[in-house]
């Protein structure tokens, strides 16, 4: 008799849900070799352009709704730890808006997924090594004036380096790294008891900190010895729901991560994104967000509006990849690793066949086949005489203007630094 395995039911719980966790992931693979290739040819180059100073543009991932787009980010992310990648994953939605850089860059420093250790930042930075030829190539470049680093990362990286032995600094310090405030002061008394000459130390905006941020992290990771750091964009088409002005500035934050804005690129940081096949089609050829753009800011704002385009152009580009519709071969593949999971996990075997395999009635997305073998079995274990009759329903996204999502229920992040004691 077999054995459950909790982990093996947890992956048919979360495959039940619609919502495949990392394990379900890995059981399953996937059947989308032409995006893997693609992905994998994009990671082989990330290193050697992050070393040029240059960023590899981004990838988007476009399919039906059910059609697996979230279960292939996720093998995505299988894929890119194996290649000694450091990733992170945002979910696009009201907490997490595309057009708002730092709390995206909060989401993906929280979400910090490393290919040996549990994850998040303080997990990188614990691999810096101060003797290192990396670190120094890291302080080297930060310090360096024409790569366009804030004084505050200059200062923060001596520190660090410098007072090891001061815990609380370091994670004051660290904690900075991952979003928090910069406390301005503190820095300029410590750079003072050290007799280090204080550089421009000034208070920013949150928001302005945000992509310098994507752009110094994206650095540490390659001093801590990762490849590069993925940064996964899941449901991009939920921009739909928002304003035209929200719209606006997602086109231009996607233009910024996707490495589409020369002057501010992100060296070592590779975006790959997911969305509806009808995103494209509802905001450019149904409310005309590009002559609406123009219109806008085509004599208020040429430089925003440069900006807007890039992230629109990109989301029309060649960098849009299409999810393949499944062989039969594939459905049935599928099914049998579904089915093998199930087996272990309840020690109880499925009855075969599968009608829904074999293509009778309409056509199905994958998440509906998974979740109606699942569903089967579920009620043929618990009553085997019971014959089960299912039905689905087609499912749309809802892309529909939203203004409630605009309204976050989290609390505003102050954009001052908190006051400190004066500095003599």
């Amino acid at each position: 008799m077999l054995t459950t395995s909790l982990a093996d039911r947890r992956s048919v719980e979360a495959l039940r849900a619609g919502v495949p966790n990392r394990s379900a992931v890995r059981e399953l693979g996937t059947d989308q070799k032409a995006i893997e290739a693609k992905f994998l040819d994009a990671l082989s180059q990330v290193a050697a352009e992050r070393s040029a100073g240059r960023q590899l543009q981004g990838l988007l991932i476009e399919g039906e709704f059910g059609t697996g787009k979230s279960h292939l980010l996720e093998w995505l992310q299988h894929v890119s730890l194996e290649a000694g990648f450091a990733c992170s994953k945002v979910v696009i939605g009201k907490e997490t808006p595309l057009g708002d850089l730092h709390k995206l860059y909060r989401a993906a420093s929280e979400s910090l997924t490393l290919p040996d250790r549990l994850g998040g930042l303080p997990e990188v930075v614990e691999r810096l090594r101060l003797d290192s030829n990396a670190f120094t190539d890291l302080y080297g470049l930060v310090r360096d004036p024409d790569s366009r680093f804030d004084p505050l990362f200059q200062a923060t990286l001596l520190l660090y380096e410098k007072l090891q032995h001061d815990t609380e600094l370091i994670d004051r310090i660290v904690a900075f790294w991952s979003g928090d405030r910069p406390a301005v002061n503190e820095l300029k008394k410590q750079l003072r008891l050290i007799g280090h000459p204080r550089p421009d130390l000034r208070s920013r905006r949150i928001a302005e900190l945000a992509l310098p941020r994507f752009r110094f992290v994206a650095q540490l990771v390659a001093a801590a010895g990762y490849t590069g750091w993925v940064l996964r964009l899941d449901e991009v088409e939920l921009v739909a729901n928002l304003s035209l002005t929200a719209r606006e500035k997602s086109y231009a934050t996607l233009a910024a991560l996707a490495g589409r804005l020369r002057p501010r690129t992100i060296p070592g940081l590779f975006v790959v994104g997911a969305m509806t096949a009808e995103f494209t089609g509802v905001v450019f050829e149904q409310r005309h967000d590009r002559e609406k753009a123009l219109q806008r800011w085509g004599e208020r704002d040429p430089d925003f509006l440069a900006e807007v385009e890039a992230g629109m152009e990109f989301l029309g580009s060649r960098r849009r990849v299409q999810i393949q519709k499944r062989s039969p071969e594939a459905v049935r593949a599928t099914f049998d690793r579904v089915r093998s999971l199930y087996e272990r996990a309840y020690g109880w075997t499925p009855p075969l066949p599968e009608p829904s395999v074999d293509g009778a009635g309409p056509p199905r997305s994958m998440r509906q086949h998974v979740r109606d073998w699942i569903t089967r079995w579920d009620l043929v274990r618990l009553d085997p005489a019971y014959v089960a009759d299912i039905e689905t329903q087609q499912v749309a996204p809802d892309l529909a203007e939203r203004p409630d999502l605009e309204l976050s229920d989290e609390p505003a992040e102050s954009d001052s630094e908190e006051p400190g004691p004066p500095v003599a």
